[in-house]
């Protein structure tokens, strides 16, 4: 008996290292703010992983697509019980991610005889009461974080850290969606590019820049083998959401170098 607190720390970091191994390819999510709402791009090969939550309140995932699923219904839920028994202005991003979904990813990541989400969210806000909780990321364990103008999730913390230091680059929170889509496709190969030549690195050749032909080839080959997927939540929209998908029309612009 004396041993089971050691053993339960040990099932612990096997599960950590399980999830980082899983989610180590996934494809990131960047989310940005511009002059009109804000911004959540990623690529995809099928499945949808950026969705409509509440009004003005949308989410994105990277991971196993079930659990993806699995996370949209339940925030959707939190979302509308939250509604129906306080009202549609409570329904807030901070409390969906510290009251409902945060807690619940940290539960499953806890019980080591239940399988883990293996995912991480991303959860916007357009404007929110507290303008540095315009942006929640959530990790497959539970823990989340707040920011202001930018966001990113992705299959390593290094290649996010890499995304998020090309976004901070070229913060403009008043362009137009046009330069902000150039801004999170640029940013998001060279989360791409950074990922790739982790393995690489760790072999000895250390950190080194991502050049501009590395990310349209990132960009390039994702759209052979998939396709950008984006949505805004647009504070123009004349509608009660604020929510939109993105068609192949709206992002031409931004991919026209690419083909």
């Amino acid at each position: 008996m004396l041993d089971e607190p050691y053993r339960w720390v040990e099932a612990i970091r096997n599960r950590r290292e399980y999830l980082e191994d899983q989610l180590e390819g996934a494809s990131p999510v960047v989310g940005v703010s511009y002059a009109d709402g804000v911004l959540l791009l990623t690529s995809t090969p099928g499945p949808r992983k950026v969705f409509e939550v509440y009004n003005q309140v949308a989410s994105a995932g990277v991971g196993h697509p079930a659990d993806i699923e699995k996370l949209r219904k339940a925030i959707i839920d939190i979302a509308h019980v939250e509604a129906f028994n306080l009202s549609a202005s409570d329904v807030s991003l901070q409390r969906l991610v510290a009251f409902g979904l945060g807690p619940q990813m940290k539960a499953a990541f806890d019980e080591i005889f239940r399988s883990p989400f293996i995912a991480r969210v991303l959860v916007t806000e357009l404007d929110p009461s507290d303008p540095l909780e315009t942006f929640y990321t959530i990790d497959a364990d539970g823990t989340f974080s707040s920011s202001a103008d930018a966001a990113v999730i992705a299959g390593t913390a290094d290649s996010a850290a890499a995304i998020l230091e090309r976004l901070h680059a070229g913060d403009d929170r008043q362009a137009p969606l046009a330069a902000a889509l150039e801004r999170a496709i640029d940013a998001w190969g060279v989360g791409r590019v950074h990922a790739e030549a982790e393995d690489v690195e760790e072999e000895g050749e250390g950190d080194r820049t991502v050049t501009d032909e590395e990310v349209t080839a990132a960009v390039r080959t994702a759209l052979e083998v998939g396709r950008i997927e984006a949505a805004v939540l647009d504070r123009t929209l004349p509608t009660k959401t604020k929510f939109r998908l993105l068609s192949a029309a709206d992002l031409e612009g931004a991919l026209a170098r690419f083909r």
